[in-house]
């Protein structure tokens, strides 16, 4: 008989240290934020959420106490992937949690702001609803991993460089081994508890997220559009005056509205999923096989996330590429589709192919992908 998996989180001010079966794995917050007994709490519940997420074990033990909402949560998480609900082994609270919060404001909003196209766009349509005063821009460096000090360079240089009139970073040192595509069972819920205590201290009502424009059913928990709005119900009954909110746009859309309206935004985009080590010879690759159309300095331009885009500055960005590199940029990215195609359909199979298609026609190719039986552009 399987041994059932027990594992324990401690928590010691705003920092969660979690016995993992290979290493210990801490989260902690540093520098300005807070101190207040709601972010502690927020901090607890969803941080040890997202620590015990990559492991998912039938016993979770705490030095801390954990409210029935926060274990409808899990619970629901762990049905998400076919996974009995764990057991949870906490204290017991002698009395019950009391919050003193302030009013918020339904006319004051915080963006988060990962540095990419589509929280950029948030950020343009959120100052465009309500006006630069009443948006507060918030970047989490080390949510990320990977890629955390790049998206930290990029959002700083965005918020200089186009004028954002607030903006604050929280520092997050993130021990979680869970990256890459998995990372979202946890990550946006964990991410709207960390922004909630500065969304509070602003007056804001609302955290605008990415929204679920192509929601699919491979998504994992916290990308499911439905997830989230139980996330909101929870919120609610904890009595927190703060609700996570989203437009839903396609990925291409995106790309376009800030083509064609604010290409000086777009100029500064950060989305790419390479490896900081790699990026830089990537790139000389790309700028010698296609000169007219170089990636942008924050970009590889081969990750799926520059090659969206990339496609999109194609079809619609004031540039002057030439035909050539455009259609050696299109000859690249239809065999890179095939390649790609087992891994990164829920990316691939929507607006990003109706695009590339467009682009095809427009350019006169005609690209391979009978091994996907997909019809190829006319």
């Amino acid at each position: 008989m399987k041994k059932m998996l027990r594992l324990a989180v401690e928590l010691n001010g705003l920092a969660l240290t979690l016995d993992g079966p290979k290493r210990k794995e801490r989260l902690e917050i540093a520098g300005s934020y807070p101190n207040s007994l709601l972010a502690r709490f927020l901090f607890s519940q969803l941080g040890m959420m997202h620590l015990v997420a990559p492991h998912l074990p039938e016993i979770i033990e705490t030095n801390f106490f954990v409210v029935r909402e926060t274990e409808r949560l899990i619970d629901k998480m762990y049905a998400s992937e076919n996974r009995l609900p764990p057991h949870f082994k906490t204290p017991i609270l002698n009395a019950a949690a009391s919050f003193s919060l302030p009013k918020t404001d339904r006319n004051k909003v915080v963006v988060a702001f990962s540095a990419g196209k589509d929280s950029l766009w948030n950020v343009w349509w959120a100052q465009e609803k309500y006006g630069k005063d009443n948006v507060l821009v918030v970047h989490i460096a080390g949510l990320n991993r990977v890629n955390a000090s790049g998206e930290r360079k990029y959002a700083e240089l965005q918020a200089k460089k186009l004028g954002f009139r607030h903006f604050r970073v929280i520092e997050l040192h993130n021990g979680s081994v869970e990256t890459g595509f998995k990372v979202m069972r946890s990550r946006d819920m964990f991410l709207a508890g960390i922004i909630i205590p500065a969304a509070l201290e602003f007056g804001a009502s609302k955290i605008i997220t990415e929204g679920f424009g192509e929601d699919t059913s491979k998504h994992l928990f916290t990308g499911e559009e439905r997830n989230m709005r139980y996330f909101n119900g929870m919120l609610r009954r904890l009595g927190i005056p703060v609700e996570v909110a989203w437009r839903n746009r396609a990925e291409m859309d995106v790309v376009k509205d800030l083509a064609v309206r604010k290409p000086e935004w777009l100029a500064h985009v950060h989305n790419c999923f390479a490896p900081p080590c790699y990026k830089p010879l990537i790139q000389r690759s790309w700028r010698k096989r296609t000169p007219t159309f170089p990636p942008l300095d924050s970009q590889c331009g081969s990750c799926v996330k520059c090659r969206i885009t990339r496609l999109g500055v194609l079809l619609y960005g004031d540039h002057t590429v030439s035909r050539i590199d455009a259609a050696e940029f299109l000859r690249h990215t239809a065999k890179w589709i095939v390649e790609k195609w087992p891994t990164h359909e829920d990316f691939l199979n929507g607006s990003f192919l109706e695009c590339f298609r467009e682009a095809c026609r427009k350019y006169d190719i005609v690209p391979k992908l009978s091994e996907l039986k997909i019809k190829p552009a006319a």
